[in-house]
């Protein structure tokens, strides 16, 4: 749930946050991403959670599952996705503030 909430608020570090981030930390730019706690690296999400990602997205733009396309406990995991997407957010978002689903 950690993952999704700083999917969800837009505390992924990438693009210009992480540039800016690793400038302003110069060599300790390694260190300060290590022990950062208010950004999350994209390669520190479980690629589980990247493909729960993948499944809200295709089920909210009208994918058609069907009861028994997926596992019992990937649809109530599914259910814990949007639930914790509308708590925290409209959608998964980048630094930019645009929706995002792909892994890095």
């Amino acid at each position: 749930m950690t993952e999704l909430a700083a999917i969800a608020e837009g505390r992924l570090c990438q693009g210009e946050r992480r540039r800016a981030c690793q400038a302003g930390n110069g060599p300790f730019a390694p260190w300060a991403c290590r022990e950062c706690r208010e950004y999350v690296q994209p390669e520190n999400i479980s690629p589980w959670t990247w493909h729960l990602l993948f499944l809200h997205r295709l089920q909210q733009a009208g994918y058609p599952f069907r009861a028994n396309d997926l596992s019992l406990e990937t649809w109530l995991l599914l259910g814990t996705v949007r639930e914790v997407l509308d708590r925290y957010g409209k959608g998964p978002r980048t630094a930019t503030g645009r929706t995002h689903m792909r892994a890095p």
